[in-house]
């Protein structure tokens, strides 16, 4: 694997991780994912700025799950 991290920087980060309790861990996966989705959301809005209400979520779930899945739910043609 490529990394840019250092091996050091890389054990005291592992260290850090391992003193979290499992309700932090999960704490920091539902953040992270918050912010995954922020990004996804602020994505479809630089690529289709005038989409608005039910054309918008179209676009987000045509993102997440590809436009197969995205025509499925909204009754559009695949």
């Amino acid at each position: 694997m490529l990394t840019d991290t250092t091996p050091r920087a890389q054990r005291v980060y592992d260290a850090a991780i391992a003193r979290l309790t499992p309700a932090q861990r999960v704490e920091m996966v539902m953040e992270m994912i918050s912010v995954t989705e922020d990004l996804l959301r602020a994505g479809v809005r630089l690529r289709h700025p005038q989409a608005t209400g039910e054309e918008f979520e179209y676009q987000v779930l045509r993102a997440k799950y590809g436009h197969e899945l995205a025509a499925r739910v909204y009754g559009r043609s695949a």
